[in-house]
């Protein structure tokens, strides 16, 4: 009777546990199926990480922070001093660098001001050197024409003297030559008359012949006296043409002296070359001193760092009065509306993603929330390539290995809830 009772339920038992079986294998099958499916619609990965632009901030120059304006989390803006430091060295040397530049400015100035008082004086100098070069010309041109006319003169009168003393010398000798005739006819006049062979009036008009020849030859050497005198104060006149002739000489170096003075005045233009070198050296200083002034400005502004983009702090790495250095880390901020996501998809799926494919996105943070994305960018060098250490594998000691290639995917999420560096798992729809 129990017999009987049991079989019905060991029938009923085998059917549960056939019908448990066949459940389970359909959920297996439809498992399988959507595995399949799943790999053949969508290129999958978990090794995939949240990345954004985290910016972080360094004083350019050293110094000690007197201020830190914010803290972790702050919301901050663009240009928002977020920490100062110190500015009574960068004051200071601003305050050095603009007395440098302005004394290099006066320099500059002074030299110009110079340059311009030695062209005015330059060309003062050669004008009046040029105004007197012509005048001793003119004078040397003067001499040499009277010394040329007091020569001419000179001759003139010595050979018109020596003519007139010629002259007066043909005058004497005539004059003597009828004294002589007149004194001999007087002689035989009064030697006739004595023997009464003439009358008394033939005597006296020969004794008066003799007589006004006498006079004439008086006259005559009278002439010559004087014309002999006017040859002297003729040849004496040629002290004049020495004194003339010397006269030249003066002029000649007076004009010698006025050229010398002239070519003195034309020299000093090497001084206005001088000083124009001077001015374009005095310029770049002041050039040079401008950048150093500049340069003292952009330090002292240094000593402020602002944020250079809206976003909030995400790091904090130094402590108010802390001496920092020169490009050592403060603060890191970032955008939290400004991420994308990486994944690196193994070099067998690569051919299946293609640029602007859609992705599903899933984070261990949010595990029933999933991120929408697009494909944005597609890796042109496998991971392996930018590794510190490549492995390059030698030819005896080789292993085929599947590398990753980076796919950079553009996410929707503006509630911000994704953080940069969370790992997600990524789902790309497959080409």
């Amino acid at each position: 009777m129990e017999e009987k009772n049991n079989l019905p339920r060991r029938t009923a038992r085998k059917k549960g546990l056939i019908l448990l079986l066949v459940l389970i294998l359909l959920a297996g099958i439809a498992a399988g199926g959507a595995w399949i499916l799943h790999r053949w619609k969508y290129v999958s990965t978990d090794d995939a990480q949240v990345k954004g632009n985290l910016i972080t901030l360094s004083a350019k120059v050293p110094g000690r922070i007197v201020r830190l304006l914010v803290e972790e989390g702050t919301p901050v803006r663009k240009d928002q001093v977020l920490f100062e430091l110190e500015k009574d060295d960068y004051e200071a040397a601003r305050a050095q660098a603009a007395a440098g530049l302005e004394k290099a400015r006066q320099e500059l100035a002074q030299a110009v001001e110079s340059l311009s008082l030695t062209r005015e004086r330059v060309a003062q100098g050669i004008g009046t050197a040029e105004a007197s070069l012509r005048e001793a010309g003119e004078s040397l041109q003067f001499s040499k024409e009277d010394a040329l006319l007091q020569a001419d003169r000179v001759r003139k009168e010595i050979e018109q003297a020596e003519a007139g003393g010629q002259a007066a010398r043909a005058r004497v000798l005539e004059a003597q030559a009828n004294l002589e005739n007149a004194r001999k006819e007087y002689e035989r006049a009064t030697e006739l008359f004595r023997r009464q062979f003439v009358a008394e009036t033939l005597k006296d008009a020969a004794e008066t012949a003799w007589q006004v020849a006498q006079s004439k030859h008086r006259v005559a050497l009278e002439g010559e006296r004087e014309a002999r005198a006017q040859l002297e104060l003729a040849k004496a006149n040629e002290r004049s043409i020495v004194l003339k002739q010397q006269s030249v000489r003066i002029a000649e170096q007076v004009q010698q002296k006025a050229k010398l003075g002239l070519s003195l005045a034309r020299e000093e233009k090497k001084q206005i070359q001088i000083q124009e070198k001077n001015i374009e050296l005095l310029k770049a200083k002041v050039r040079e001193a401008e950048a150093a002034f500049k340069l003292a400005e952009i330090r002292l502004q240094e000593t402020s760092v602002a944020s250079p983009i809206n976003g909030v702090v995400s790091k904090r790495f130094a402590d108010q009065g802390q001496l920092v250095q020169q490009g050592q880390p403060v603060f890191t901020v970032n955008n939290p509306a400004e991420k994308w996501v990486v994944a690196n998809v193994e070099e067998t799926k690569i051919r299946r993603v293609q640029r602007g494919a859609k992705a599903h996105i899933e984070a261990d943070a949010f595990p029933k929330r999933i991120f929408e994305g697009k494909v944005e960018f597609l890796g042109s060098a496998a991971i392996s390539e930018f590794a510190l250490l490549p492995a390059d594998n030698p030819s005896g000691n080789f292993i085929k290995i599947t590398h990753r290639l980076p796919v950079r995917i553009g996410v929707m999420d503006p509630e911000n809830h994704l953080r940069p560096g969370m790992m997600v798992v990524v789902n790309i729809e497959a080409r």
